[in-house]
């Protein structure tokens, strides 16, 4: 029976070379970046970041390429490539009659 138990637990052991996940979750891909989940979700509104990030929708969630995060840091500390802009709500004034 205890040799039974150490070859189970052997199995269960998670080998040091396990290979790179194909795709992450938002939450991955925000700690990655170092920034907040709903700033990923501002980048994948804009066109021009969408494209490089290469979003892939699964219902509600967006997961995402640890290559193209990689790529998009990159971009990111060359310069070539900035945050979009959060649009503002413009507040309506009241005209006094």
């Amino acid at each position: 029976m205890s040799s039974s138990r150490k070859a189970v637990q052997r199995q269960s052991e998670v080998s040091p070379f396990t290979p790179a996940p194909l795709l992450v979750d938002i939450r991955t891909a925000a700690s990655t970046l170092g920034i907040s989940v709903f700033a990923v979700r501002n980048l994948c509104w804009h066109r021009e970041t969408a494209r490089i990030l290469k979003p892939v929708r699964h219902g509600l969630k967006f997961l995402f390429s640890p290559a193209a995060l990689n790529e998009f840091a990159t971009k990111l500390v060359s310069g070539e490539v900035q945050f979009p802009a959060t649009p503002v709500k413009a507040k309506s004034r009241k005209r006094a009659a």
